[in-house]
């Protein structure tokens, strides 16, 4: 072997190494593993209160986080804790009448989020007690680039859309002034590369441009992953928007 043929035996042996350290520094860390989220609905019960029908009332059974509390004032009632002390069942009350509108309710915990829109247009009353969100297994991982976060979710057993939720902007003299248009955000804060699925699995990501924060002078305050499970078949919920509070 020549001289020149060592060089450049070398240089590429060289670069390749390096191409393995560069991608060894920068893993994927596990967030969260697969496996449930933390609300389960246990029970939601539909009561006619006249009889024509134009009001009714929900009453919702929900294990959730025990840091839970009600987003917009809700009457939410501690049924009994769980054994690990970690979760418990709460009762919620949702009364309706306009028919123009899902009624709706709120719930929120340390790092997580549960929108529950019901379905007043369901005709029959009674229980139910099967739900597709119950179903719905959740795994998140992270990874640091030189400019950049990636979270890249993996969602399992839910039909519906990802997408996110964020508070950024800039503080300012008057205080914090926030970037509220959509396509503003997405300098900072967009939904990719990662999307499509690994077998029955579903995949999605969310990018966080930390270069362009730090040259603009922007912060986030809060970013929250958003999946929505939507209702397959007639039932009491139409709609169940999960939140994972990832900053």
């Amino acid at each position: 072997m020549t001289a020149f043929h060592q060089v450049v035996l070398l240089t590429f042996f060289t670069s390749f190494v390096c191409v393995i350290c560069t991608e060894a520094e920068e893993p994927w860390v596990m967030v969260k593993e697969m496996g449930p989220i933390g609300y389960q609905i246990k029970s939601v019960k539909k009561i006619k209160q006249n009889p024509d029908g134009e009001e009714s009332t929900f009453v919702s059974l929900i294990q959730a986080p025990i840091t839970t509390t009600a987003e917009n004032g809700e009457d939410l009632k501690l049924v009994s804790t769980q054994e690990d002390g970690l979760s418990a069942v709460y009762e919620i009350t949702t009364v309706y009448s306009d028919i123009s509108e899902y009624p709706s309710y709120s719930l929120t915990s340390k790092t997580e989020k549960l929108h529950v829109e019901l379905d007043h247009l369901t005709g029959r009353d009674g229980e139910q007690t099967d739900f597709e969100l119950n179903d719905f297994q959740l795994q998140v991982e992270k990874r640091d680039q030189a400019e950049s976060t990636m979270y890249k979710m993996t969602i399992r057993d839910c039909e519906g859309i990802c997408y996110f939720s964020t508070k950024i902007g800039k503080y300012t003299l008057f205080g914090f002034k926030e970037i509220r248009d959509y396509d503003d955000q997405r300098k900072y804060v967009k939904m990719g590369p990662y999307y499509g699925t690994e077998g029955n699995d579903k995949i999605c990501s969310i990018q966080v441009n930390r270069a362009a924060l730090r040259q603009d002078g922007v912060n986030i305050r809060s970013l929250t992953f958003l999946n929505d499970c939507q209702a397959q078949n007639l039932n009491f919920i139409y709609m169940a928007t999960y939140g994972l509070k990832l900053i």
